[in-house]
């Protein structure tokens, strides 16, 4: 996402950053060498917390853009990932504009930080996107979940297979479906490296796919090939 745009895309800072809204500085990021610990332990509690899914995606942006991992590109990243958790929890959530509701509503966004820090807990920040979401699809309520928002993948695949299976496909099923319907042999490995996840990603995908009917392995395990259940 920042490719090109600073250096060393990807990699944690390796300096003091903030937050800086309309009214000047927002939140002072904690310490670059704090970075690595701090992001192990938000992924360790996303893991492992009992919260609702709702929930663990505000309070995961929020300490993401608190973290401020990055040199530039964390608030489109946060916004992201919570877009990421929160497919998790029902397709439609996939079709959720986030940036959108966030840009909107930019300095209300940064004010919900900002009490959040002061405060030293997410709950400010946590009540914001809650109603910023419920407004959203309140909106929208009634709406058919097209066109505009669909990514290419989901062109793609509406194209290809349209409404062939029963049941629902987060984005990253879809392309690993129309990797498949491409490439029969392609491996686990090769679906990863194309689609930016981990192998066992892909293998989990794979076997979800495999566990609800959608695909069927033919040959061996070297030399065998993927058939989607038409």
């Amino acid at each position: 996402m920042m490719q090109a745009l600073v250096d060393n895309p990807g990699k944690f800072r390796r300096g003091g950053v903030g937050v800086f809204g309309e009214q000047g500085l927002v939140h002072l990021a904690p310490p670059a060498d704090r970075v690595p610990f701090l992001m192990d332990d938000l992924f360790e509690w996303l893991k492992t917390s009992k919260d609702h899914l709702l929930i663990r995606s505000c309070v995961f942006h929020y300490e993401f853009e608190f973290i401020h991992p990055f040199i530039d590109g964390n608030g489109r990243t946060g916004r992201l990932w919570q877009s990421l958790i929160l497919g998790k929890l029902h397709p439609l959530f996939e079709h959720l504009p986030v940036e959108n509701m966030v840009y909107a509503n930019q300095q209300a966004y940064y004010d919900a930080i900002t009490v959040s820090s002061n405060l030293g807990q997410s709950g400010p920040f946590i009540d914001f996107m809650l109603g910023e979401i419920f407004k959203t699809l309140k909106e929208h309520q009634g709406e058919e979940l097209t066109t505009k928002a669909d990514s290419p993948v989901d062109r793609e695949f509406n194209i290809k297979f349209g409404d062939e299976f029963g049941i629902k496909f987060g984005i990253s099923e879809k392309h690993v479906l129309l990797l498949l319907d491409a490439n029969p042999m392609v491996t686990a490995a090769n679906i990863a490296e194309k689609i930016g996840i981990s192998q066992r990603g892909a293998e989990k995908i794979m076997k979800k796919l495999k566990d609800n009917g959608v695909i069927s392995r033919q040959g061996s395990r070297k030399n065998g090939l993927w058939v989607i259940n038409h």
